[in-house]
């Protein structure tokens, strides 16, 4: 039987329902959705405990550290709504307690008898695999098949015009330093690159000496649910570092800012788009596939002696 009422915890999984043409069985979305307008009037059944819009890179994860170690949740779901909206399928996520609501932020009362299914691809295969699992227990199986070609020829058509191998450093957050996690390498690898991580592995927090000995080319600063604004004010944080004026990229003004939140952030077709960006901004001389969502970062944006 196919479900009338969907609900989605994440951004992402909108994304996929809209792509599926499933717009009109979305009941519900989360606080962070903000993807495709057609959609925003739906209940938000997902509310963020903060907002990092305009705080500080070291501040925002402090926070999320206090609440983490505290048992303190970073998202609420909206027990009182999900019960209302009595959802057959609820698209939630396992991959990162930090980006959106997970399975275990739901109650047994208000899951009822709605099918839950987590996604938690790793990579741009396991963000295949995960439209493919929405579309069948959606019973689309056949429109996921044709989303899921057009996203495949997308990708080998970066493959096809790969770029320049270069040492690329992706900052998904500044202060720690975390380098791009799971899909995030699986770009900068099938875009022509060299990560520092490799595809699927976790975001973890690096150490600048490795940063320093990696000595990247390029750096792409895509602050996870972050803006431009936001990888902004990653870049201030990050060119206190020693060594920084000394980096090949900094040196030759190789920085880029993107809005992470739109095109990084989330498990999605918009992570194709984004993988489309990578090999732009790495000069694989294709289209700019997402103008006004990234820019260079400006010469006196990188520093004093930059």
């Amino acid at each position: 039987m196919q479900p009338d009422r969907i609900v989605s915890l994440l951004p992402g999984a909108t994304e996929i329902v809209s792509a599926l043409g499933l717009e009109d069985r979305l009941v519900g979305i989360s606080a962070e959705c903000d993807q495709p307008a057609s959609v925003m009037d739906r209940r938000r059944v997902s509310l963020a405990a903060l907002d990092p819009q305009e705080t500080e890179p070291a501040a925002i994860d402090r926070e999320v550290r206090d609440r983490l170690a505290s048992g303190a949740p970073l998202f609420q779901a909206d027990q009182a709504a999900l019960r209302e909206l009595d959802p057959q399928l609820i698209l939630s996520q396992s991959l990162c307690d930090v980006c959106a609501a997970t399975p275990g932020s739901l109650t047994a009362e208000a899951i009822g008898d709605a099918e839950v299914l987590a996604l938690d691809g790793r990579d741009l295969d396991g963000l295949i695999h995960d439209i493919r699992r929405v579309a069948e227990a959606a019973g689309v199986a056949d429109t996921g098949s044709t989303l899921i070609d057009t996203l495949d020829r997308r990708r080998e058509a970066v493959r096809r015009h790969r770029a320049p191998s270069r040492r690329v450093l992706t900052v998904e957050w500044p202060d720690p330093l975390f380098v791009g996690g799971h899909w995030i390498p699986d770009m900068v690898v099938t875009a022509g690159g060299e990560s520092l991580s490799a595809p699927g592995d976790h975001s973890v927090v690096v150490d600048w000496n490795t940063v320093r000995r990696f000595d990247p080319e390029i750096i792409v600063m895509l602050p996870c649910g972050q803006s431009l604004a936001g990888a902004a004010r990653g870049l201030r944080s990050m060119r206190s570092r020693p060594g920084w004026n000394e980096l090949v990229a900094v040196r030759n003004h190789a920085i880029y800012l993107v809005d992470g939140n739109r095109f990084f952030s989330r498990p999605g077709p918009a992570a194709f788009t984004g993988l489309e960006l990578m090999a732009h901004i790495l000069g694989n001389g294709q289209p700019d596939p997402a103008p006004g969502y990234w820019r260079q970062a400006r010469r006196e944006e990188l520093g004093e002696a930059a």
